[in-house]
């Protein structure tokens, strides 16, 4: 088959989402023309569509060492970057193809959606507006001009931007994406849905509208809806706030235990500030799987949750169920068999509410092939906690300090990061 026609069947195979297809297409004219720097960026596209980055940018590389004054070649390769979460190697090739180009929106466009991701909002808003001033109907540039706004806390300015696109593209399942997540980090969960559902009636395979969706469902419960609006402020602050946060709260809270304790008039003050950060740890912890296993029972969220989700949330929310009755039976039992059984019940108690971490964390179904080192503390650590439950029922002499040396894991597991 003749070259050219190869190389626009391509073309149209990738406009249809049959990257496939289109990649067999794009071989077959790289076998008559190794070096065809047009065949090599359409096959650039091809990888990037089935997330196969590495491979992308190997390829662009080459069309790039063919012709390297070919500006969108290096706006693909900062895209491909982009995606791998390479931020400057993004940036300065987004440089570059400004340099050879510096008429093509859509650059200026990803080049915002760049500086969002580390937090730089002003400068994304600077660049959107540079690529609207070229083409004041660039949807991406659109986009992004709205969640750089929205981070700026600019929000009627970033409903207006995404009131002009949606105007001029009703049916753009990415421009209602967006729409969704500025009202659902504002807290707007049911306006934020609106939207969600919309783009997936658009593409029912909407991966950020999928994920967009089940947030606002799961924000229909109170708790987890102050802990996602937690989440946006702490992740737009910077990464450094997101490790530097709990430890100072937990020293904020052990300074102020520390002076409410020795005084027995603010003695109570200290035992509720104790319950205070503890309640919040424990429900940071276990909060998005219980509002998984709530969306269990939702028409729409059952079948937004994936399969790890549902029986990570079966899981959680057992676990929580049976050590609060647990611990309710060691309150019993304190004052009909004596303190020392109780103590049994309670410790027990503790070990299963526990146990919600690591579960939270698992895939599931459980499998043993493919596991990073993580993964394996996390199996282990919950398998320990079981074997320690055995020995309170048939051993209980031996148990407590089995549940102290759970007790030692439990605290590296949390304090070393290996929790998400």
């Amino acid at each position: 088959m003749n070259l050219n026609v190869l190389l626009e069947r391509a073309d149209l195979l990738l406009q249809q989402d049959r990257h496939r297809d289109a990649e067999i297409s794009i071989k077959q004219a790289l076998e008559q023309e190794p070096e065809n720097d047009h065949a090599l960026s359409l096959l650039t596209r091809c990888y990037f569509d089935q997330k196969k980055l590495d491979e992308g940018i190997e390829t662009i590389l080459r069309a790039i060492a063919i012709d390297p004054e070919n500006s969108f070649y290096f706006y693909l390769l900062a895209f491909g970057y982009y995606q791998k979460d390479a931020a400057f190697a993004a940036i300065d090739n987004l440089n570059k193809a400004l340099q050879l180009n510096p008429y093509a929106a859509e650059y200026y466009g990803l080049l915002a959606y760049v500086l969002i991701d580390e937090k730089e909002f002003q400068k994304a808003l600077d660049k959107a507006n540079e690529g609207l001033a070229i083409d004041a109907e660039n949807i991406t540039c659109l986009q992004a001009r709205s969640r750089a706004l929205n981070k700026l806390n600019r929000i009627d300015d970033a409903i207006e931007t995404m009131q002009n696109a949606l105007a001029q593209d009703p049916d753009n399942e990415s421009t209602h994406a967006t729409v969704g997540w500025n009202f659902l980090e504002k807290g707007r969960h049911q306006e934020s849905a609106k939207h969600f559902r919309e783009a997936l009636r658009i593409d029912p395979n909407h991966t950020s509208s999928k994920a967009g969706l089940k947030e606002s469902l799961k924000s229909k419960l109170a708790p987890y809806r102050w802990l996602l609006q937690y989440s946006f402020w702490v992740h737009n602050k910077g990464k450094n706030l997101k490790t530097i946060l709990p430890i100072a709260l937990y020293i904020i809270f052990r300074v102020l235990i520390s002076l409410t304790k020795g005084n027995d008039n603010t003695e109570g003050l200290a035992l509720a500030l104790l319950a205070i950060y503890l309640l919040f740890v424990v429900t940071s912890w276990t909060i998005n799987s219980i509002a998984n296993f709530m969306l269990l029972f939702h028409p729409d969220g059952k079948y937004a949750v994936t399969n790890t989700e549902r029986w990570s949330a079966i899981a959680v929310v057992s676990a929580m169920m049976t050590g609060l009755i647990i611990l309710i039976l060691s309150e019993a039992s304190e004052i009909s068999a004596g303190t020392s059984y109780a103590d049994n019940f309670f410790y027990a108690g503790l070990l299963c509410l526990s146990l919600a971490l690591p579960l939270s964390e698992m895939e599931f179904p459980v499998q043993v092939k493919g596991r990073g080192w993580k993964e394996w503390f996390t199996l282990g650590l919950v398998a320990f906690g079981l074997f320690t439950l055995l020995l309170f029922g048939v051993f209980p002499a031996i148990s407590y300090g089995s549940f102290m040396a759970y007790g030692i894991a439990f605290i590296i597991y949390n304090w070393a990061g290996l929790a998400k």
